[in-house]
């Protein structure tokens, strides 16, 4: 029997898979607490600390679980909002749009708004925020969900004049012991939540 002699064909190396582009959302409000995003996205990567001119905090609506105004931001020319640029990847963004509700076709509480904002070098970078759809009536935040914001914004060192801007905000107390959290809740988070 004639030995068969096979020779190998050439391999070419495998190309690897194209990286899914990311989102930079402009995190604002409860949002910069680590407390309130971990549960939702882990340890988002922070890409820079970011103002969004022409736009201030404004509380409308009601949260049950703050007893509380939900922070939203609203339009107004010469005014200046401070947040966090998180830079997500689809899946991280798509887990925290279902967390807040977000629909893109604009039906959910929240959705996407594109911006552009300004970062502590003065990099204009293009970003979305999570608009309230139905803003609802204005309404000032419980005092626990203001510090719970401010401990946020201290946290991820935003300038002092953001920090002072928060203080300045109307707070109420708020009617019961909050946060409230209720059955629905803590499955939502514990669904959505990813071992860190």
């Amino acid at each position: 029997m004639t030995p068969t002699i096979t020779t190998p064909l050439p391999t070419i190396p495998r190309a690897k898979p194209a990286r899914r582009p990311t989102t930079l959302l402009f995190a604002y409000g409860a949002t910069l607490n680590p407390e309130h995003i971990m549960v939702r996205l882990c340890q988002p990567k922070i890409r820079a600390i970011a103002r969004l001119p022409d736009y201030r905090l404004g509380f409308h609506g009601h949260s049950e679980i703050w007893d509380s105004g939900l922070e939203t931001l609203v339009d107004e020319p010469g005014a200046e909002v401070w947040g966090v640029l998180y830079e997500l990847s689809a899946t991280e963004l798509d887990r925290f749009d279902a967390w807040q509700g977000v629909k893109l076709d604009g039906g959910g509480s929240y959705f996407h708004y594109p911006v552009e904002v300004i970062d502590e070098h003065g990099q204009v970078l293009d970003a979305l925020f999570h608009r309230k759809t139905e803003m609802g009536p204005q309404q000032p935040a419980s005092r626990d969900y203001l510090d719970f914001i401010l401990a946020g914004a201290r946290t991820r060192g935003l300038p002092a004049p953001a920090i002072a801007a928060l203080e300045a905000c109307p707070a109420v107390q708020p009617r019961y012991p909050v946060p409230k959290m209720n059955t629905d809740i803590k499955a939502l988070a514990s669904k959505l939540s990813c071992a860190c």
